[in-house]
This record gives structure tokens, sequence and C-alpha cells, in this order.
């Protein structure tokens, strides 16, 4: 039996089978029914899924694979040593996206364990850690660490040794551990710091710890009535607050204790013996932690000093010369500076010069050390040419009030190994005594161009009668002309010296206490 089909575009004369209506009735009764439209999608659904999955499974192995034998190949390549040229540092790729963060992470450990390298720094050796203070300035504290890494101790010995399972044959380390402390959870800073984190930690062997400083919001904070003339004082504040919680918790060794997300196994670090202390806007020279290191241990023996700092605040480019040259000095700079356990804790004859007793009560905390009742007489050693660049010039705490003049400062770029220097002639007698000497035989003269003319030739000395008058002074040779406390800026004994011109003499200006002849 046929019925006809009708069709709009075809002939109906088409035939097609007719079955009978009772043949769905005894497919129902022998319990076979049709399966349902619902169904059917259900389990088309279900197919497409299960291969998608299998897709990006076969997906993930090949690109797993890709990568293990890419990684074979390196040490195959190397010998198992380092897969970069000796001497070629790879800039952190900063991963803002947090997943994508943790995706390197784990291949970064697969790669670590495949080449089966063991580098970490010996925790002995981990008594002198540099602390950075951050607050939301992605960019710049960026800038910052990626100096930081690259010019840290640890980068020659990576770069030097092949067989790195073994490190105690190095000694002291300056800046091992890193100590990041983030004012507030500024997510950008935190994606800065756990690639750096990725970086010191599986590529240098140096642990780093991020500690936080809880920052109030914006709309919760106190709000500070200040005249429309006057520099807002609470960024200060806020700062020197930030300061001297980060301070503590470095010394005292609680860092180590509030940040444990390691990309590898870290034993707890001992105390402190001294810190070194950055910023976000910081820019180190490579010779910095040579420097640091160098000094560390005159800093230690001399009760007569308060800190080695590597910065110059009159270093501009036509002031110094001699990239080895130390000296003693009245004023405090900081912009990157050591400081003992002695100076903060106190030392036990005298536990009342401890400088966490009393931190800093109205902010300014570094105006605060060059108080004379903090600072009680004692110096700091600084470079002639500066080991550190002050960078920041935007929505910084100092909101560019000397933004002119800390562009201008020359950052060194010549690597000195200051371990090889012979520094005993910074030894308080030793060196008041040559200072003195070189001083008193300066050809005295009593105008700004008999000592622009002569400093061609000879050392020269200028008098200044007061504070006004090396205010004077100080502009017309294109220097720092403040005080604080009393203490000219960058002044040993009074004395403000300046290389005029970039010459091979100095330009010494001093106050009337000092005589020909002394």
């Amino acid at each position: 039996m046929f019925r006809r089909r009708g069709n709009n575009f075809g002939n109906d004369d088409e035939a097609m089978p007719s079955y009978p209506m009772h043949q769905s009735n005894k497919t129902k009764n022998n319990g076979m029914s049709k399966p349902s439209l619902f169904a059917y999608r259900y389990t088309t659904k279900g197919v497409i899924i299960f291969r998608a999955i299998v897709a990006v499974v076969i997906l993930l192995c090949i690109l797993w694979g890709c990568l293990i034998i890419k990684i074979a190949r390196d040490i195959s390549n190397d010998g198992g040593g380092n897969r970069l040229p000796r001497g070629l540092i790879v800039r952190p790729k900063i991963e803002r996206h947090r997943f994508g963060n943790k995706l390197r992470q784990r291949i970064k450990r697969l790669e670590f364990k495949l080449e089966g390298k063991s580098h970490m720094l010996d925790v002995n050796q981990m008594e002198s850690p540099v602390l950075v203070f951050t607050f939301k300035r992605a960019d710049y504290f960026e800038r910052a660490m990626w100096k930081l890494y690259e010019n840290h101790p640890a980068q020659k010995y990576v770069q030097q040794k092949s067989n790195l399972q073994e490190r105690h044959d190095i000694g002291r380390t300056i800046g091992a551990p890193i100590i990041i402390s983030q004012d507030g959870d500024d997510p950008e800073v935190k994606a800065v710091i756990e690639a750096y984190r990725e970086a010191f930690e599986i590529n240098l062997g140096i642990p780093l710890y991020r500690i936080e400083h809880y920052r109030p919001p914006e709309d919760k904070q106190e709000e500070v009535q200040i005249d429309s003339w006057d520099i807002d004082p609470k960024p200060y504040q806020d700062l020197a607050r930030h300061y001297g919680w980060a301070l503590e918790q470095t010394f005292s060794g609680a860092a180590y204790d509030l940040d444990t997300q390691h990309d590898r196994h870290i034993s707890k670090p001992p105390l402190p013996q001294r810190v070194v202390l950055l910023e976000e806007d910081i820019e180190i020279a490579t010779d910095f932690f040579s420097l640091m290191n160098a000094t560390a241990g005159i800093l230690d023996s001399d009760d007569t000093l308060l800190a080695v700092s590597g910065y110059n605040d009159n270093g501009k480019t036509q002031h110094v010369a001699d990239s080895k040259r130390l000296v003693r000095s009245d004023f405090f700079p900081g912009l990157g500076w050591m400081m003992p356990r002695r100076v903060w804790d106190g030392v036990e004859s005298h536990p009342n010069t401890a400088l966490k007793n009393n931190w800093a009560p109205n902010g300014y905390w570094d105006d605060w050390i060059r108080e004379p009742n903090i600072r009680l007489g004692r110096q700091v050693l600084r470079p002639e040419v500066s080991r550190t660049f002050h960078f920041g010039n935007i929505h910084g705490v100092s909101q560019n009030d000397v933004k002119h003049d800390l562009n201008q400062i020359l950052l060194d770029r010549v690597d000195v190994q200051w371990e090889k220097e012979d520094l005993s002639y910074l030894k308080p007698e030793w060196f008041a005594e040559s200072y003195w000497r070189r001083v008193s035989n300066a050809k005295l003269v009593s105008t700004e161009a008999d000592a622009k003319f002569y400093i061609a030739h000879s050392d020269v000395r200028l008098v200044y009668s007061s504070l006004s008058h090396f205010e004077t002074l100080a502009f017309n040779f294109d220097i720092m002309a403040d005080e604080k406390a009393g203490i000219v800026r960058t002044g040993y004994e009074g004395i403000v010296e300046v290389r005029y011109g970039k010459g091979e003499f100095i330009l010494f200006l001093t106050p009337p206490y000092v005589s020909e002849g002394s």
C-alpha cells in the first residue's frame, strides 16, 4: 500500500510507503517505545561535552610534552646549568591575572625540578636583609625591583658557577633575604611582588617575604586641616608609621612568620644584624651591595656611626668625580641606606639610644633622625658619587619639593669592587686628621669669582659667616642650601665640599671657626 506525498516543488505522483496504524500500538505493547526528542538532545549534548574535554586534555598533553622537550633540549645544550648565556639576565614578566601567575609558577617549578638545581642560599648567611617599602606605584616599584634583582650579589654566583648545589663558601651576603613591606594591598603591587618572588627564589635561591602594613581606607582616614600654602603632613606621618612598623617586624624576625607563601622550602633565617633600606622609587647602582658589604664591618664596630648611605645630596654630575671615595658626614641623607641592630635596639650601656623606643612621633622620620637628641653626634658614611638614584617624582611623599635637584644626581656607572678597597682611612681619628689637613692646605679666597678661578689649579676654601650667607653661596654654586637641626646638608663639622666643574680639586665652604693652618 502506498500513499501520495504532496510536494509543492516536486512531482505529486511520487510514492512513499504507508504503514498501518496498528503497528505503533504493537510496538508499545512490546515495551519498545520510540525515544523522546528531549532524551535525544540530552544525549547529543553529553557527547559534545565529552569530546570537548577529550580535545582539551589532548591539547594540554601536547603543550606539556612540548615544554618537557624544550627543557630537556636546553639542559642537554648547556650540561644542566643555566640556559641563559652568561651575563644575560632576563627581566621578570609581571602577570596581572592570578590564574596566569599561578600557571607560570607551576611551569617554573616543573622546569626547576627537571633541571635538578638546588642553589638556595645557606640560611646562616641571611643576616643582612634588604627591606623595600612600597605603597601603590606599581610601575615605579617594578623599576626599583628590577635594579635590585639585576644588581643583587647572588647574580654573580649564578652566572659564574655551574654547580650550585652548595653555596657555603661565599660568606656574608648583604641583601638576603628580601623583605617587601607593602602599605595596603594594591593588587598591581602584589603582582610585581609575586613575579619577583619567583625570580629571586627559583633563579637566585634568595627567599622573598611580603609583609603588609594595614592602611585604613581613604574614606575612614582622619582628615588633617591644613592651610593651602602648607605641605600636607599626613603622607609623611603615614610613611613614618609604616617605616617604624616594618623595621620592628624585620629586626624582631616577625616578618619571617608573616609570610609563608614561597616557591621553595625556606628555613627561617636568623635575626638580622643589619638592614638595608630601599623605597619603591630608588634605583641602585651595580656596586651598591658591594659598598654595603665592604662597610658593614665598619658600621657594626664603630659606635660613632649611625648608618651607611649610598646617596650624596650634592652629587650632581658637575660636582663629583672620584667614584672610589667615601667620606664621613654629620648629615643623614637616607635614600638607600644601611642601619645596624645596635642603632635600632640600642646598646646595653645606653638603652635610651634605641630608635625603636619612640619612633618619629610626629612623622617626618628622616628629619627626626637628624635631631641632636636622636643622632647623638653619630655620623654617616657616604660616597662622593651616589650609588642610588631617586626617580619617583609623581605621587610621592615629598610632593616634588626637591624634584629639580633629585633628577640631576649622578648615579655611578663604575663597578667598584669595594671589598678590595682599603677603607681604613674612614676610622674617625684618621679621617678627621687627613680631612682637616686637606682643608687647611686649600687656598683661602674671599670671593666667589676667585674660588671659581683658582679651583682649576688647587683646592679652594671659601668661608661663610652665617647660615644665610651659606644659602647665598650654595645657590650661586648650585648645591643644596638647606639645613636640618643646625646641620648643613652633606656637612662634616660644618664643612661642605664640591668639585666645582667636576675637576680634580675640591671647593670647601667652611664655617668661620675653621682658621687657616688649623
